[in-house]
């Protein structure tokens, strides 16, 4: 299977892809996801540029103060990031899978209901 690297890819995404196929063996549809992750990744660099450039407001039609959209664009595409990981489910290097945040809500839940704080004995 190739793992040619997707044109386009910034300097996070081109990282992340790197360091990504050295350390798994990935599948086509895996490696769809991960082209994908890696350009999201380079999306919310361009974000954060332009918040960094231009402040956290920018001026309105009619001159007010307004937040700039960039916020909330950084905001969707840090949720989307979320769930592509959680599709590319990337196991630990240790061979263990890392926990999905639901995973650990539920767990966290769990202790709390059972007056545990850290998976031991109250």
């Amino acid at each position: 299977m190739t793992t040619k690297q997707p044109t386009g890819l910034g300097p996070r995404g081109r990282a992340f892809w790197r360091d990504t196929v050295a350390a798994y063996d990935l599948e086509r549809a895996e490696l769809e996801l991960l082209a994908e992750t890696c350009r999201t990744l380079d999306e919310i660099d361009e974000l954060v540029v332009a918040l960094d450039r231009d402040g956290m407001t920018v001026p309105g039609s009619a001159g007010q103060t307004r937040t700039h959209p960039a916020i909330n664009e950084v905001r969707q595409h840090r949720l989307a990031l979320g769930r592509l990981l959680a599709q590319l489910a990337l196991p630990d290097l240790d061979g263990g899978s890392i926990p999905k945040p639901s995973s650990l809500r539920a767990s966290h839940a769990a202790r709390t209901r059972w007056g545990r704080r850290d998976g031991g004995a109250a």
